[in-house]
């Protein structure tokens, strides 16, 4: 993700190394088996290439959430079992203060401090950082973003190693990406990006332990929640995405996993490897 965490004070034995995540990714623009023969089967629904403009509103009643619309891109979920990946619960503190600042922000964003997620898209991205520990003491730390408590984190980081970890119950929205925590899981993808966006996601792509990893989740991801293949999106993707809804008007700076990018993972996803 393209920008750094402001603020974050962790641990200095936590933060060897590269500690900025691109968690100042909730920004507001201008200011143990895996699955590998899983069929995917087209859906009824409609996947959507529509271009969501939030502008902000004062109002905070709720509203019904986008319905998408048409698309001549076809939406995939997954036809069959897929069996839940190996995953390392390492969760962060997520304790009665840091669910109240989430309903907090929730209630600002979309209307509702309901912090349950509803599960509809799920988000990647990677962290720019060049280990898993880093991450997670980035995400317990709670540090403002943008000067707005909770601080960021996404539901599943994936090491280099392939080894799923995941940061807090399913059960609750994260803060990960504007617009679309309250139904979107983030699963981050650890890599450096001092080399751009395009070498970054190349470089996860290429690392077999880590993609393999990546295509398992999101495979169980979309069959546990009927989610479908077209809501498996980059944070370059997000501000496009039918499900995107900001109270105040915040949009996404951030261009990491961009839909070319995207296609091709899409493709591993539907080939289940």
């Amino acid at each position: 993700m393209a920008a750094v965490v402001a603020g974050v004070v962790v641990v200095a034995a936590l933060l060897v190394g590269v500690v900025s995540l691109r968690h100042s990714r909730d920004r507001q623009t201008g200011g143990p088996a895996v699955a590998a023969s899983v069929s995917i089967a087209p859906s009824a629904q409609p996947a959507v290439a529509a271009t969501a403009s939030a502008a902000p509103t004062s109002s905070a009643t709720p509203t019904a959430s986008p319905t998408p619309s048409s698309s001549a891109v076809p939406a995939y979920t997954v036809g069959g079992p897929a069996p839940r990946p190996a995953i390392t619960k390492d969760f962060i503190t997520f304790d009665a203060q840091r669910r109240a600042e989430m309903g907090a922000y929730a209630l600002h964003h979309y209307g509702s401090s309901d912090i349950h997620i509803d599960p509809k898209v799920i988000v990647l991205h990677y962290t720019c950082g060049s280990a898993y520990a880093s991450a997670h003491a980035t995400f317990e730390s709670d540090a403002p973003n943008m000067g707005v408590k909770p601080g960021v984190v996404s539901q599943f980081v994936i090491d280099k190693d392939g080894t799923i970890y995941q940061q807090i119950p399913l059960a609750y929205v994260g803060r990960h990406t504007v617009g679309l925590n309250h139904v979107a899981f983030g699963i981050e993808c650890v890599e450096e990006c001092s080399s751009g966006d395009a070498q970054a996601v190349s470089a996860i792509m290429h690392r077999k332990p880590q993609l393999k990893s990546l295509v398992a989740l999101v495979r169980w991801l979309m069959y546990r929640y009927q989610i479908s293949l077209s809501d498996v999106i980059g944070h370059g993707m997000a501000n496009d995405s039918p499900y995107f809804r900001d109270l105040e008007g915040w949009k996404n700076d951030h261009t990491d996993w961009s839909q070319p990018q995207i296609l091709l993972l899409r493709t591993n996803v539907r080939n289940g490897q």
